[in-house]
């Protein structure tokens, strides 16, 4: 960053079923993170949003300016150069212009019982609705995305009082968070990114589910314990390499949630998925997006 404390801010404006590839070449260029903005209907103050489906999404990277930044920047202008649906824009932007300026773009969620609120908004429960508060910021998992909506819908099914549960790939710790508030006894979450992973601990911390959340490195590593229920909410490449692992994670019976892929590529990961022994027992789709529940065997 030069002293002026000058970044520039690179969004690709592009259709849903090329967010995995646009989001993919972002990171690559921008590791810090990106954001990704769903075309959005405000309905009132503080009553969040509602996605318009089919609308092009808006992925944010940013890039200090200077010459690596500039380097980088090219670098992704190539990569995307390829994919002419994908318009690319870019401004430039002071850190302290971006440090609240993406607040607003963040509402409350809600799915089933649970209602993702941003830690700047005040809000009142409905009754039986169970509040997860998340500060947006370097991890992913707002609730605003397809996936994390399907894995957050799929634990109020799967979670039940006593449970321990495996969340793999946490980013905020929005679904190790929603596990617990939803009863399970103990979360094992694993995020490679350390920030992503300090991240969460906080956003645990401000949850009051610290206690029952354990945040750690990298997957597959050994778990405490065999879990009854386990979430992945990666990409289709990373849920494929760790299905060996996540397989034997389980306890016979214990139930997989697995998502962060596109349904183009579900017949590939559930081939990898039974062939570790785990059945399909139902999925979920939303806007392209896909998610698989399985079962261990036992």
């Amino acid at each position: 960053m030069d002293e002026g404390g000058r970044w520039c801010e690179f969004t690709a404006l592009t259709p849903p079923h090329l967010v995995e590839t646009a989001a993919a070449f972002l990171r690559e260029a921008a590791p810090g993170g990106i954001a990704v903005e769903e075309p959005v209907e405000p309905l009132g103050p503080e009553e969040g949003y509602a996605v318009r489906a089919g609308e092009p999404v808006a992925l944010r990277a940013w890039l200090p300016a200077t010459d690596l930044g500039g380097v980088l920047a090219q670098r992704l202008r190539e990569s995307l150069a390829a994919f002419p649906d994908i318009e690319l824009r870019a401004r430039p932007l002071r850190e302290r212009d971006w440090a609240v300026s993406w607040r607003e773009f963040f509402g409350p969620v809600t799915v089933g019982r649970i209602a993702i609120v941003p830690t700047w908004i005040e809000y009142a429960p409905a009754a039986g609705q169970l509040v997860v508060r998340i500060d947006p910021g370097q991890a992913f998992g707002t609730g605003h995305h397809e996936t994390t909506r399907l894995c957050l819908a799929a634990l109020q099914e799967r979670v039940r009082p006593g449970m321990r549960a495996l969340d793999v790939g946490a980013g905020s710790g929005i679904l190790s968070i929603a596990a617990a508030r939803l009863g399970a006894a103990a979360v094992e979450a694993f995020e490679i990114d350390p920030v992503a992973a300090e991240a969460a601990r906080a956003a645990c911390a401000a949850n009051g589910v610290d206690g029952r959340v354990t945040v750690r490195g990298a997957f597959p590593a050994e778990v405490a314990a065999p879990a009854d229920v386990a979430v992945v909410n990666v990409s289709a490449r990373a849920d494929i390499a760790f299905a060996e692992a996540l397989a034997a994670a389980l306890r016979p019976g214990g139930r997989l949630i697995a998502s962060g892929f596109l349904v183009g590529d579900r017949a590939q990961a559930l081939a990898a998925f039974e062939a570790r022994g785990l059945t399909l027992t139902g999925e979920r789709e939303e806007r392209g997006w896909a998610l698989l529940d399985l079962a261990a065997g036992g």
